[in-house]
Order: C-alpha cells, then structure tokens, then sequence
C-alpha cells in the first residue's frame, strides 16, 4: 500500500489475501474492474499465475499451500508488484 497509490486496502487470513484497487485512497472511490483485470493478465504473462477476482475491485491470491525454496511467498509479492507496476 505504500508503494501503490491504487492500493486501497490489503486484507486477509492465512496466506488467502486480498488487494483492493482504488481510484483514490483519500476519499476511498473504488476503481473499475479494468484495472485489476490488467493486473490479472500482467500476472499470466508476466509469471503464468492466475488469481481470481473477489468483488468488483479486489484481487484475491494465495500461494500455494505447499512452498519450496524456489517458490516462495516472497517471490509471489514480487511478481504481484511487478504485475501492478505493469498495469498502471
């Protein structure tokens, strides 16, 4: 959220969260679908990842349930960052 100004809201149990796009945090105006479908399509062309929309402006995701050194939660916050950085 610090990063992003589109990051209205980050939320979450476990390792499910949920990242919720604004148009303006201030006044918490939620954007429009568009964009996190942007970030969804920047997810599988940048990674091959596939997350699933929860409302009309929240990501949800959730790494595997089974993390190998290679594949871990770090690494899926840094390709969702390079995903949003893509999208805007």
């Amino acid at each position: 959220m610090r990063k992003y100004d589109c990051i209205g809201d980050v939320r979450g149990l476990g390792l499910m969260m949920g990242v919720e796009f604004v148009t303006d945090r201030v006044f918490e105006q939620t954007s429009s679908r568009a964009f996190g479908d942007r970030v969804e399509v920047a997810l599988v062309s940048i990674a091959g990842y596939y997350s699933r929309g929860a409302g009309t402006n929240t990501i949800r995701w959730s790494p595997p349930l089974i993390l190998t050194a290679g594949k871990t939660s770090t690494v899926a916050v840094e390709i969702f960052d390079e995903a949003i950085a893509a999208s805007i």
